[in-house]
């Protein structure tokens, strides 16, 4: 059992918890389809309702299922739904969504990837969703959300104490950061454990020629904060004289996390243009060899290697789940969801019920393999308990497979690449199992919430980007940057976050007051 106090948060958060809430097995088991009459209340009575047509929307890595596919074709049939999916790239997800909100011409469901983004809080306020809460209820009804999902996730994505969103669920082990181990062993340098050992290893990689190809042009990495900034502080609470919480952004933890990064420019480990690379970008870079480390959901570990020795014979990644700091540790620890599903307020009451029992269908972990693989025998073969990718499935299933779509939890859900033999992934998981043994800490922003940040961060994020950019590149002073963090911190939306953001705090974990 681990120690973390975060263990004991979750556990006093889960208020809906019982012992109905088991998560599936590490692996679920078979997803064989058997013919139904659909979902739903006209399937319990013995009586075939019509297909339930839906507009969706969902954001997409590669490649998105064609409607017209075996496997949506099953999908349709199986649930007795007619999905028509708007695909947006992942990489302007976010700003589509924002533009759709704004229009207030949404579809039927949309996929939310962050549901504390300041146009998500104000669409919930405006009215745009349907407020899930009471019919939820106890999961009577949706007796599969209870017994088969994580239930800290329906705690964790409440908005004002309620249910909007069906929280696509998984475990907490997510992402890791890669580095090419090769080129570690050719330039004699160890594994780095701490964020002093990373620098080093990061300048000398930009100092040297580990491809071979004879030029001092390899990098070491792009920043991520999502995964560095933690070892600076940030996943604890910052409060003002008042008891209030500021905002992570504006901390002078996160300023030593920019300082960080500005240290790391200055050598050469981070590319000049690194502002204006994208996460497909960023992954491009590292799979191509011109990057020596990436941030990435575990699973992906075992695919960059393959894509990399394509082109890099004898390519091979090291998985570092955490690197110690001097405030706690660099790493990604799940909030046991990503995102969830939003229902449209302009659809009726009776039509919202039945997207529920879509979804609640859909979360019955005899399901979970064919949601995230696909057709067994076509699409995937179970092989020592593991499903693996038939040649046909290499090219359909994908990132972006299961994005409309909510299913069971599995622990090791993002960690088991489908492409993987199996010991490959009992390794990768006993490697990312390393984040059970240390303090791990989810994201607090990504949980807390604030009107009044909302607002404020919507007219500065730009500006404030840009301003951490210059910092990090050099092109202003850290001092410079830190008198605009304080600038900040007078806005009046900003002062007035700082006690609504106690108060979520006080919501979400009570027990650490």
């Amino acid at each position: 059992m681990r120690k973390s106090y975060w263990a004991s948060v979750l556990l006093a958060l889960s208020v809906l918890a019982s012992a109905c809430s088991q998560t599936p097995a590490n692996t679920p088991g078979s997803s064989e389809v058997k013919e139904t009459n659909g979902q739903g209340a006209a399937a319990e009575n013995g009586k075939q309702e019509k297909p339930l047509v839906l507009k969706g929307m969902a954001n997409l890595y590669q490649q998105a299922p064609a409607k017209d596919s075996d496997f949506w074709k099953s999908m349709e049939k199986e649930f007795n739904v007619d999905y028509s999916v708007d695909w947006v790239p992942a990489d302007n997800y976010q700003q589509k969504l924002d533009l759709v909100l704004a229009s207030g011409d949404l579809p039927d469901i949309m996929q939310v990837t962050s549901i504390t983004a300041p146009s998500i809080l104000k669409a919930v306020k405006a009215g745009a969703f349907w407020d899930l809460t009471k019919e939820l209820g106890d999961f009577s009804k949706y007796p599969n959300f209870k017994k088969y999902t994580n239930q800290n996730a329906w705690v964790l994505s409440k908005v004002n104490g309620e249910n909007y969103f069906i929280p696509r669920t998984r475990g907490n082990l997510d992402s890791a950061l890669f580095i090419r181990q090769d080129w570690l062993d050719k330039l004699h340098l160890k594994v780095p454990t701490t964020l002093d050992e990373f620098e080093h290893v990061m300048k000398v990689i930009a100092h040297s020629d580990p491809d071979g190809n004879g030029k001092i042009d390899t990098i070491g990495m792009v920043p991520v904060p999502g995964y560095f900034a933690a070892a600076f502080g940030t996943r604890d609470p910052v409060r003002d004289s008042s008891g209030g919480i500021i905002p992570m952004n504006l901390t002078s933890n996160y300023a030593d996390y920019v300082q960080y990064m500005r240290d790391l420019y200055a050598d050469g480990a981070i590319p000049k243009e690194f502002a204006l690379i994208n996460g497909t970008q960023q992954q491009e870079m590292f799979t191509t060899g011109r990057s020596a480390a990436f941030v990435k959901n575990a699973w992906h570990k075992y695919d960059m290697e393959q894509e990399l020795q394509k082109t890099q014979p004898g390519a091979k990644l090291t998985l570092i789940p955490y690197l110690k700091g001097p405030k706690g540790y660099a790493h990604i620890y799940d909030l046991g969801y990503f995102g969830g599903m939003a229902i449209s307020k302009k659809v009726d009451e009776a039509k919202m019920k039945r997207i529920l029992q879509f979804f609640n269908a859909m979360t019955d972990e005899k399901y979970y393999n064919f949601v995230n693989f696909g057709i067994e025998g076509v699409d995937y073969t179970m092989e020592d308990g593991f499903p693996k990718l038939t040649d046909l499935g290499k090219k359909e299933v994908n990132s972006s497979f299961n994005a409309p779509f909510i299913f069971s939890t599995a622990e090791f859900a993002k960690v088991d690449s489908p492409l993987a033999p199996m010991s490959y992934n009992l390794q990768t998981r006993e490697e990312m199992k390393a984040l059970y043994n240390i303090d791990a800490k989810v994201e607090l922003f990504n949980v807390l919430q604030s009107d009044s940040w909302s607002n404020a961060w919507s007219r500065v994020q730009d500006e404030f980007d840009s301003m951490e950019a210059k910092a990090i590149s050099g092109a202003i002073s850290m001092d410079e940057f830190k008198a605009y963090q304080q600038k900040l911190l007078k806005d009046p939306d900003v002062i007035r976050s700082f006690a609504e953001f106690a108060t979520s705090y006080n919501q979400f974990f009570p027990s650490q007051n």
